[in-house]
């Protein structure tokens, strides 16, 4: 995974998108952005690990109603410069973001965004 720096940003509007991909333009991190028919693919193949290939079977379960954010081949230092630039840029925060980790790559991004949302709400007593 290193020196396959990106973001997967899921149901994210294209001006947001696009101020994160200025913003991560300069740290070599590339943007992909992920749309409903993906939503069932391994997040192991949407990074574009070579051993989890894109099933392309269309997605067909609910769409994602918040933001979702899993950061890619970052290594520790270019995670906190990321942070830093990020939260120096005043951009909103991701509430729902993952690190891609060899326990979820093998997990559907519709799995991820609702193992996040869980979280989120479990978090900040949405129960």
């Amino acid at each position: 995974m290193a020196g396959n720096k990106k973001l997967l940003l899921f149901n994210m509007d294209d001006d947001r998108a696009a101020i994160i991909k200025s913003l991560c333009a300069g740290m070599g991190i590339n943007i992909v952005k992920i749309y409903k028919p993906q939503y069932g693919e391994k997040i192991g193949a949407l990074a574009g690990i070579p051993i989890f290939p894109l099933e392309n079977t269309p997605y067909r379960g609910e769409d994602f109603s918040r933001e979702m954010m899993v950061i890619c081949g970052l290594n520790s230092n270019d995670l906190d410069e990321f942070l830093k630039a990020y939260r120096e840029a005043k951009i909103p925060p991701v509430r729902l973001k993952a690190a891609l980790t060899p326990h979820n790559m093998v997990w559907s991004a519709a799995r991820l965004y609702h193992e996040l949302t869980r979280e989120d709400a479990s978090l900040h007593g949405e129960n």
